[in-house]
């Protein structure tokens, strides 16, 4: 019995790593600032996208059901968004330069970055061994907020960027701009 837990004990630990590693680079960062000042932090769930689901219940509207498709899909959303202080720029500089240098180009690959005015958003997709979406992160800089956010599962562009304007996240209707851009 004892060398079964010795051995159990030892796998555990050397589990770590690998358990560690899994994380995406914003859980880090988002565990680090969750809840500090200045600091706003949302957390959807696998099972938030499911309650969403059972609230369109309606069956003949085909809009229901594509969108709850799209949910069935999604495992998680992150947002991190630090309201800045006029009267500390430097600081909102380098949290903005943290959270771009969460993601780097050998694993993010640039979908597209829209500039309008003074904010900057930069849309960046992480792909899965068979190709397919399974992060999609929005950097954004404003002048009165730094944000990141992350979606991960199975993600398909065009039903995100439908979810993102019934959940009003700013940033996200940007998305609209990639199905535009494919389309002509």
């Amino acid at each position: 019995m004892k060398t079964y837990m010795f051995r159990f004990a030892i796998a555990a630990f050397l589990m770590i790593p690998f358990l560690t590693m899994a994380q995406s680079p914003l859980d880090k960062v988002y565990e680090k600032y969750a809840g500090q000042e200045r600091f706003t932090s949302v957390n959807f769930s696998k099972e938030m996208f499911q309650m969403f689901q059972q609230l369109l219940a309606d069956k003949s509207d085909t809009g229901n059901l594509e969108m709850k498709k799209m949910m069935d899909q999604l495992t998680g959303l992150k947002v991190l968004t630090y309201s800045i202080d006029s009267t500390n720029m430097s600081k909102a500089v380098s949290i903005y330069n943290e959270f771009a240098g969460l993601f780097p180009a050998s694993v993010y690959k640039e979908l597209m970055t829209v500039n309008e005015g003074r904010d900057s958003y930069k849309f960046m997709t992480k792909l899965d061994p068979n190709g397919k979406i399974n992060e999609l992160v929005m950097l954004m800089k404003g002048k009165h907020d730094v944000a990141l956010l992350s979606l991960t599962g199975t993600i398909d562009l065009s039903s995100v960027s439908k979810l993102s304007k019934g959940m009003n996240i700013k940033g996200m209707e940007n998305l609209q701009k990639i199905k535009n851009a494919h389309g002509k």
